[in-house]
């Protein structure tokens, strides 16, 4: 009995690679990297993403309104904006964490908008409650803490959802508007 032969190919076609293949294929150029990995660049991300926007909020607020800070000095807004990411850097190590424990063969894929809503709920509250933590332990009153933590929220998660929405729009009309003939 013989087998019959296998179809050659002709050297200048190209063959596509399954999705699969191609994920395994990354998987081997490009390694994910290790939990600690990930948990530093969390923590390094949360922190450089967290204390300059913070800091600005705090200068503001003294500057605008110096009864919203009790007419806190720049250099003590500064500390209170390094604490502040500091706590931000330790609950993204702890989120980090408790993700990849609850799925550490997931990968991250798009997430639904119900999802995106609902991650910035939980960031919205967790930037809430650092900065509760860190503004109630400097003896502000809870309508100070409440109105910095109004401005904090506003700066780190609405603004920038905002921004992102409507670049998203301008570059869908982009490709509508570039996919259509001209006459």
């Amino acid at each position: 009995m013989s087998r019959p032969t296998p179809e050659t190919r002709s050297a200048g076609k190209l063959v596509w690679a399954s999705d699969e293949v191609i994920a395994r294929i990354e998987e081997q150029v490009q390694p994910q990297p290790g939990l600690a990995k990930r948990v530093a660049l969390a923590a390094t991300t949360a922190f450089v993403f967290t204390w300059p926007p913070a800091f600005v909020v705090f200068t503001a607020a003294t500057i605008a309104a110096p009864s919203l800070t009790n007419g806190a000095s720049i250099g003590t807004t500064a500390f209170w904006a390094l604490l502040f990411a500091v706590l931000t850097a330790a609950t993204a190590m702890v989120t980090t964490l408790r993700r990849r424990a609850d799925k550490p063969d997931v990968v991250d894929t798009a997430p639904s908008t119900r999802a995106t809503v609902l991650r910035i709920a939980v960031h919205a509250l967790v930037t809430g409650g650092c900065a509760g933590l860190v503004l109630v332990w400097q003896g502000l009153s809870a309508g100070q803490v409440a109105s910095l933590a109004g401005a904090l929220i506003v700066v780190l998660h609405l603004l920038p959802m905002i921004v992102a929405r409507l670049l998203h729009r301008l570059r869908r009309r982009r490709q509508v508007g570039g996919s259509e003939p001209t006459p």
